[in-house]
Order: structure tokens, then sequence, then C-alpha cells
């Protein structure tokens, strides 16, 4: 009987620790399985971690590479802009500068000291038989005009044909044109020395003798009144007359009277 007991105190402590050793292998699996999938959800944690930051990392490189480039290409862009503009500048102030060289300033022409006798000022020249002229100068007449008969000279001492006026006036007095003309010829001659001679239009001309100091050149068209040039000492052909203004008148190169036309 007490083995029996006994026996059965043993089979009941056997089938305990049995249980135990189950209930312990059971634990150690169960607590075994969730260490694994802990770790388990550790790794891939850390793994997407991992990943992201990789993924990040690497899209961030290539995004600030694109962006550097669309820099770099908008720099170039902007560099070639302005290459161009200080280019066109710089072409700009070169031709400008050019231009100021090639183009000399323009220096005011200067008129003649009688405006009346100025090229730009253009009297009517026409001259006719009722037109009216101005003594040039006055004063007393030492030799008359005379085609048809002889007059004296008293510088020769000699009677001759006069085709002109010799009117009496003091050395430097002013000779005015007795009328609108355009100035023909200056010539020096021995007889009437600086002599001016007029073309008056229609074949008429006015010739002043005996000047100096002269206004006018060929080429003037002369206004009735302006001071042409001023009497000169009289040349040896006229020593005894005394200084006097040479004047004379011609239609169609043939002498006629200055009187019939003056005032």
């Amino acid at each position: 009987m007490m083995n029996n007991k006994k026996a059965k105190i043993i089979l009941n402590g056997a089938v305990l620790a049995v249980m135990a050793a189950l209930g312990i292998t059971v634990y150690q699996i169960g607590t075994s399985s969730s260490k694994d999938e802990i770790m388990y959800e550790d790794v891939k944690e850390k793994a997407e971690k991992e990943y992201d930051t990789e993924s990040g990392t690497s899209g961030e490189r290539k995004e600030n590479k694109e962006e550097a480039l669309v820099d770099a290409d908008t720099s170039k862009v902007k560099a070639s802009v302005e290459k161009n503009t200080n280019t066109k500048e710089i072409e700009e102030t070169k031709k400008e500068s050019v231009d100021k060289i090639q183009e000399p300033e323009e220096t005011p022409i200067e008129t003649a000291a009688n405006p009346q006798a100025a090229p730009l000022n253009f009297p009517e020249v026409n001259f006719s038989e009722e037109t009216l002229m101005e003594w040039p100068i006055h004063g007393n007449i030492l030799v008359d005009y005379s085609m048809d008969s002889t007059v004296y000279f008293p510088t020769l001492d000699q009677y001759r044909l006069s085709p002109a006026i010799a009117v009496q006036a003091d050395e430097g007095a002013p000779v005015m044109s007795a009328v609108n003309g355009t100035v023909y010829s200056v010539e020096e001659t021995a007889k009437t020395g600086t002599t001016v001679t007029m073309e008056l239009g229609n074949g008429y001309q006015a010739v002043y003798g005996q000047l100096k100091d002269l206004n006018v050149s060929e080429g003037d068209t002369v206004k009735k009144g302006a001071i042409i040039g001023y009497v000169n000492a009289p040349t040896k052909y006229y020593s005894e007359e005394g200084s006097n203004l040479y004047f004379a008148m011609k239609k169609d190169g043939k002498p006629i009277d200055p009187i019939a036309y003056l005032p």
C-alpha cells in the first residue's frame, strides 16, 4: 500500500515535472518567437530609414545637380547678353568717336566788310536807258567826257578825246557804286591805276579808276550806294589834275556819256 502511494506520488511528480518542462519549453518558444519578430521589425525599420535616407540624399543630390546646371545655363546666357550689350555699346562709342573725327566743325563764313557787296545780297542788275544813277563821288569835273571833239589834258599838255570824266576828290575819299552791278574785272593800268569794271546788264558797263583799298572783288554783285573803294593818289597821267576819280561808261563796248545818267 505504501509502495503504491509512493509510486503514485513519484508518478504525479514526474508528470508535474514533465508539464513544467513543457511549459517552460512553450514559454521559451513563445518568447523566442516574439524576440525574433521584434528583431525583424527593428531591422526592417532600420533598413527603411537607411533606404529613405539614401533615397533622400540621392534625390537631393540629383535636384541640387539639376539646379546647378540651370544656374550655370542662366549665368552663361546672362554673361552672353552682357557681353553682347557691352560689345554693342563699345561699337556705338567707337562709331560716335569716328563720326566726331570725320565730321569737322562748321566754321561760320565771314561776310565782306561792306554788306551791300556781300555775295548773298543779289540786287537786280538791269540797266536801261531810263536808269538814273547816283554820283559815285561829289566834286568838280576836272576833265569832261567828249568823243566828238578833243579836250585839253593839263598833265599831257595835249588835246585829246575823252571817253570818261575825271571828278576832283581828296585822296582817301570813299567811292560809291553809282548803280547796281556785278564786278567783271579788277585790273591795274598805267593810266587809271587800280580799275574796277562792273557789268550793269543789257550790255552796259561802268568803269571806276584811280582807286585803292577795294571792298569788292571779281564776281561780287554790288548794290547801288555801296562803297567799292577809296580815291588813290593820281597816276602820272593825272599828276597836274590832282587826285580824282576816273569814271566811264560803255554800251556794247563803246564809250557813252555817264553824265546822261546822273542827276
